[in-house]
């Protein structure tokens, strides 16, 4: 499977996962309701899991952090007059996601060029 692909896919489950958890973790149907950084924590964790397991395709893990989450959204919520508000705030959001993974790719990078220039 193409690493972009991968990146998508990964992304896409590990953002729809920071909403299938709020119910329990905080007693809110969505994250963005809850009265923590619930939300912004879980996208945020997300984003780091996933720049670890694909750290390439930063546009994908984007991608996949907004079509994760809109996919939950369609089948489990109700959808109503502010939905495509709710999809530009989804697409806002993201970019939690992708800066996390953007953080753990740069510093994996750092970690390994450090170690390369450690063994010369």
């Amino acid at each position: 499977m193409k690493a972009r692909v991968l990146a998508v896919i990964v992304s896409a489950v590990l953002a729809a996962t920071v909403w299938t958890l709020p119910i329990p973790i905080t007693g809110r149907k969505e994250p963005w309701d809850a009265d923590s950084l619930y939300y912004f924590a879980g996208l945020a964790v997300a984003g780091a899991v996933s720049g670890v397991v694909v750290p390439k395709h930063l546009w994908a893990h984007y991608l996949g952090a907004a079509l994760g989450q809109a996919a939950y959204e369609l089948p489990f919520l109700k959808l109503g007059p502010l939905f495509i508000l709710g999809l530009v705030f989804l697409a806002g959001y993201s970019i939690i996601f992708v800066v996390a993974a953007a953080i753990v790719v740069l510093l994996r990078k750092r970690r390994t060029s450090e170690s390369t220039d450690d063994s010369a």
